[in-house]
């Protein structure tokens, strides 16, 4: 795909913000109702004995989560093949449209293995590593995020449902809108959203909880993330929040004087925002396994058999428990 362009407006300057729907739509229209943008292809590249490749189903948590809905709904997935370079003409397997976005070695050094994982994945999660804060990397973060937007606004039909997932694509939200003001956005957030104190470390906060905020609607796994979030938008750019909701104003965004603005700002900025304006929904939607393809597997023959092994070896106790965790970092 084209190598896209920097980031302008919000995520450059973070002066506007995603407003309400209007005709905006620059792009031809597409021909699938269901689009989903993910930081990966459901599917990695394998080569054979006789030097063929061939395209095989990713072992990841998003891809067994998502695959059964992109099977039934025929959609298109959007994501990154996992090497540099030209990426592969769109194709189609296992029921599923894919759409490769090409990221350079620069991109893939600066946008995933800096912006995405040296800066976003520690600083979320409150790690031991600390967080790097490096503009090219926020620069490539925004140049990446931008490319996704435009295959998406490519790929989706009119009044399309777009699916756009964790902390890797969190502008695209607020860049699909800008590009398809016609389609329904949702944004899924697989990893933790930090609270304020942590999060307020992060240099592009504001262009972050603004383009997240391009969505409809936001889910997280958690209720604390949920929260966390509310309050970042609360803090970042004097939006009122009630309940799960956030208004925002169809004027853009305004920053607060200060990100500790007191409560006359607020007052006004709910006056504003209660004459005209969108809401934009926060809540917690944890996701779930495959639980009737595990089902399945677990009745097998060959799965029955061995856990009667491994029952007799621990000396058949009524009950067993296995806890699988992430004991290193691993970003």
């Amino acid at each position: 795909m084209g190598q896209g362009h920097h980031g302008s407006g919000q995520y450059g300057s973070g002066q506007h913000g995603p407003g309400r729907r209007e005709d905006k739509t620059t792009a031809p229209y597409g021909e699938y109702n269901f689009v989903v943008a993910a930081s990966r292809l459901p599917v990695d590249q394998i080569e054979g004995p006789d030097g063929e490749t061939e395209w095989r189903a990713s072992p990841g948590g998003l891809v067994t989560a998502l695959e059964p809905v992109m099977r039934a709904a025929g959609g298109a997935w959007i994501g990154w093949p996992g090497a540099a370079g030209e990426p592969p003409e769109p194709f189609d397997t296992n029921g599923m449209h894919l759409v490769s976005v090409g990221l350079s070695e620069e991109e893939v050094a600066d946008y995933y293995e800096g912006f995405c994982n040296g800066t976003l994945w520690p600083l979320y999660h409150d790690v031991i590593a600390p967080p790097e804060f490096r503009r090219p990397w926020w620069e490539a973060y925004v140049r990446v995020n931008r490319r996704y937007a435009e295959v998406v606004a490519a790929e989706a039909a009119r009044g399309a449902t777009v699916w756009v997932h964790d902390y890797q694509l969190q502008l695209v939200p607020g860049m699909v809108r800008e590009l398809r003001a016609d389609v329904r956005i949702g944004h899924f957030t697989h990893i933790p959203f930090p609270g304020y104190e942590i999060f307020a470390q992060l240099p592009w906060r504001r262009q972050i909880v603004r383009g997240l905020l391009g969505a409809d609607l936001l889910g997280f796994q958690r209720q604390s993330d949920a929260t966390n979030f509310l309050r970042a938008c609360r803090r970042t750019a004097g939006l009122a929040t009630r309940g799960s909701l956030v208004r925002v104003p169809d004027s853009g965004f305004a920053d607060p004087p200060a990100e500790s603005a007191g409560r006359g700002f607020r007052r006004q900025r709910v006056a504003e925002d209660l004459v005209s304006g969108r809401d934009v929904r926060a809540a917690a939607f944890p996701i779930s396994i495959d639980s009737a393809a595990i089902e399945e597997i677990a009745k097998s023959p060959e799965v029955q058999g061995r856990a009667q092994q491994i029952r007799e070896v621990l000396g058949k106790p009524e009950t067993v428990l296995l806890g699988i965790d992430r004991l290193d970092y691993t970003k």
